[in-house]
């Protein structure tokens, strides 16, 4: 599968926090506009150990100084949120918002930003600081919904969670959508948008959730 036309990222966040992104978009931990309360989702034993990982020089500086978005949705790590498997923090997909942005308008704010061909914490991962490095992604496996490994393609779990990480902020304004697991996850978050006097477009998509569990 080519390099797609238009290159989306999305972060998965608890609707809890989207009061505090939508004044200040999505800013890392050490930043003093973080929130207090920020709801963390997923492994926190891996972000733990992601955090001092090294980030390509250039942009440089450690892991807890980026933001990281999935280049496709519908992740293993989603999966690990609405099973509660190996022993992740179970919570229901209708809480699981996905903020969705295009990665011509990191450019165009002239972000920091680099990305993987698979998973950053495995060895065999590649970085990339430049647009060149798209083309060498699988996208297939990345963009697909069966994910597992197989016998003709033992690397498509590594492969499938393929990042892009933007260095300490991104603004709202680079919020291309958000995704919602159904309408009650979206009404939601329309009401809280209207108390944040936003309108950034919202759909519902079962594809990017595992709509089986």
């Amino acid at each position: 599968m080519p390099k797609p036309a238009e290159i989306w990222l999305y972060r998965m966040t608890h609707v809890d926090n989207l009061p505090h992104i939508l004044r200040q978009g999505l800013v890392v931990a050490t930043s003093p506009s973080a929130a207090p309360n920020f709801l963390p989702i997923g492994d926190q034993s891996l972000i733990g150990v992601r955090k001092d990982l090294d980030a390509p020089n250039p942009p440089g500086g450690k892991f807890s100084e980026y933001i990281p978005f999935y280049l496709g949705h519908h992740s293993p790590m989603l999966y690990q949120i609405a099973t509660g498997y190996e022993g992740v923090k179970k919570i229901p997909q209708s809480d699981i918002v996905y903020i969705v942005v295009n990665h011509q308008c990191i450019v165009q704010n002239g972000l920091h930003w680099f990305y993987t061909d698979g998973h950053a914490r495995h060895g065999m991962t590649r970085f990339y600081t430049d647009e060149s490095g798209f083309d060498d992604l699988d996208w297939e496996a990345i963009y697909a919904t069966q994910w597992r490994n197989t016998e003709d393609d033992p690397d498509r779990q590594r492969k499938k969670q393929s990042e892009y990480l933007v260095k300490s902020s991104v603004p709202i304004a680079c919020f291309a959508y958000f995704l919602t697991f159904d309408e009650q996850s979206k009404q939601k978050v329309e009401s809280l948008q209207a108390i944040a006097k936003t309108a950034i477009p919202i759909k519902i998509s079962k594809q990017a959730y595992y709509d089986h569990l």
